[in-house]
């Protein structure tokens, strides 16, 4: 009993090790897996973050201009100017009233000592400092829509890069399937390839000893090797796909192709498609035509921004400015607020600028912007109409694929059933070996066929997924 236990510990610790660093992956964890690992959606991402940086800068400019500039000037060797001396202008003189003058009697009166400068003055010498400080704003009052068709035109831009952020995804996902089942496929084929092969090994020794008895031809072998290196080949072929399948799948999700165990087969079915509800769900979430509706918009977007630049319509701003200048004499030391002058200002402006003749270069310009748009119409049309085709391409791919999937089944199935026969008979002495050995081509051929047509309806059911963004 102990022996037992033991046994089934080794047996299980073999286990383990033989799945270790193996990762069971399914179609979905690839998906998934794709999506987090891409660096071009990552790519994608970025751009769409710096178009939303780009709204918040457009809005930026319906908001109030402040600039602030500062400066410190010192002069070594300043004006000195010119001093007046005291007296210089009007010398002391002694005013008063003489006696008498008021009235009879009256005594004389002094007025006091009038001198002009009273004290040496100096005129026109500057300071060593000079400080200034000065603020100004502008807030646009009205631009006949130019701000606002502006951000508009920016958040069409966000737009375009969120549809270019899903384009970028569903290309993603449909890659990550075509080298997912692309794997499948290969392995698969591999498998049944290695059965046809063994088959193909019975046939040529079955034949070279025939031809040691002398009761077959040298043509006949050679042509059992010639069956048997194509079916080689063909294996080797089958190999290689599903090694570059891997790689390939590894690149996309990030991991180790040689890590990877396929976990998810072929669909067992091909879901209703219902045309027009495909139809619908695609006009509704086609990346092509949301690409279409946004340069159609901007193209508006534009024309009206063009219009608003016209002659002889005005931009109206309101503007302020603020300054502050001051000075001060030496010695720093000795600096205080009463051997300094400071002075300031402040103005309010309205301005109005336009344009009053530019060449007629406006209408131009607008005559070129509604090109734009009248292209874009034409062209979001026509992408409906395709996308109406597209649908219906599509839908034609899947019930072919569907049919030939069934089709194939069908033949797969009785190329099963007649190898079954065939064996029994043999067994029975009924059928020869090379009954027996025909019946194995054929059921190993009808599987490849079979393995080859659900690859191809998963491929048209993946083409439907990214038409529509909707999974089958």
């Amino acid at each position: 009993m102990r022996r037992c236990t033991v046994l089934g510990v080794l047996f299980f610790i073999a286990g383990v090790g033989s799945a270790f660093g193996q990762t069971s992956l399914t179609i979905e964890k690839a998906i998934e897996l794709g999506r987090s690992s891409s660096d071009a959606l990552h790519v994608k991402e970025l751009a769409l973050q710096k178009a939303r940086l780009a709204i918040i800068e457009a809005e930026s400019r319906a908001l109030p201009q402040i600039d602030v500039q500062a400066s410190a000037s010192y002069l070594v060797n300043p004006p000195q100017g010119y001093t007046l001396t005291a007296g210089e202008l009007y010398p002391s003189t002694t005013l008063g009233i003489p006696a008498n003058k008021l009235y009879p009697g009256s005594p004389a009166v002094s007025l006091g000592t009038i001198e002009i400068p009273a004290a040496d003055t100096t005129i026109g010498a500057q300071l060593h400092n000079y400080f200034s400080v000065a603020a100004s704003l502008a807030q646009p009052l009205f631009t006949w829509g130019k701000i606002k068709n502006a951000i508009d035109v920016a958040s069409l831009q966000a737009d375009s890069a969120a549809n270019d952020l899903v384009t970028q995804q569903r290309d993603g996902d449909r890659q990550v399937s075509s080298a997912y089942f692309a794997a499948v496929l290969a392995e698969q084929s591999a498998a049944a390839l290695r059965g046809l092969l063994d088959t193909a090994a019975q046939i040529v020794a079955d034949t070279q000893d025939a031809l040691d008895q002398g009761a077959t031809n040298r043509e006949a072998v050679l042509q059992a090797r010639a069956a048997m290196a194509t079916i080689q080949s063909r294996l080797t072929q089958a190999e290689q796909g599903r090694a570059t399948a891997l790689e390939s799948l590894g690149i996309l999700t990030g991991l180790d192709p040689d890590s990877i165990t396929l976990a998810s087969g072929f669909s067992a079915e091909l879901p209703p498609l219902d045309e027009q509800a495909l139809v619908t769900a695609t006009l509704e979430a086609s990346t092509d035509l949301a690409a279409a509706r946004s340069v159609i918009n901007l193209a508006q977007k534009k024309l009206a921004i063009e219009k608003g630049g016209m002659m002889l319509l005005p931009d109206v701003t309101l503007g302020a400015s603020f300054s502050v200048t001051g000075q001060e004499d030496v010695p720093y030391a000795d600096w205080n607020w009463n051997n300094s002058t400071w002075d300031w200002d402040l103005i309010v402006s309205l301005g109005v600028k336009t344009s009053i003749f530019d060449g007629l270069s406006s209408f131009s310009r607008i005559a070129q912007a509604q090109k734009d748009v009248d292209a874009a119409g034409i062209g979001l049309t026509a992408r409906q109409k395709q996308v109406r085709l597209d649908v219906r391409t599509d839908i034609e791919a899947a019930l072919k694929a569907d049919a030939d999937v069934k089709d194939k089944q069908a033949q797969a199935d009785f190329a099963a059933e007649h190898l079954k026969n065939a064996q029994a008979s043999y067994d029975n002495g009924a059928e020869s070996l090379s009954d027996l050995h025909a019946a194995q081509i054929s059921a190993g051929s009808a599987t490849l066929d079979l393995v080859l047509a659900r690859f191809n309806r998963e491929q048209a059911m993946a083409d439907i997924t990214h038409l529509t963004g909707t999974h089958l």
